[in-house]
């Protein structure tokens, strides 16, 4: 799962800065970074529809943060973008620089 979502990573993050990205995405980042109740996350778009989110896999149930991030987009005006959410490791990705991926969720 890593090789496979380091691919994806790579092939999304050299053709997005983050100065690509609007306002609203900057707001859910922060939001979402700021909202992180059991232990801090790190948010990151790699595409204008698709989301990172970096977790403490222990502290967090992946597949159900995906679901509350994919309602916390809707709510805030990202349901027509169908938003994939990527739940990856915080502790591998802080250490190592590498992405693995926990979870993963297309939000309809």
């Amino acid at each position: 799962m890593v090789i496979a979502l380091l691919s994806y990573v790579a092939a999304a993050l050299p053709a997005q800065a983050s100065s690509d990205f609007s306002n609203a995405h900057k707001k859910i980042e922060r939001a979402i970074e700021s909202a992180a109740n059991k232990s801090p996350v790190d948010a990151m778009w790699i595409r204008h529809d698709a989301l990172l989110i970096a977790v403490n896999q222990e502290k967090t149930n992946a597949k159900s943060y995906a679901k509350g991030v994919c309602q916390f987009l809707a709510e805030n005006g990202f349901a027509a973008q169908r938003t994939t959410v990527v739940i990856a490791d915080q502790a591998l990705l802080r250490k190592r620089n590498q992405v693995m991926q926990l979870a993963e969720l297309r939000c309809d």
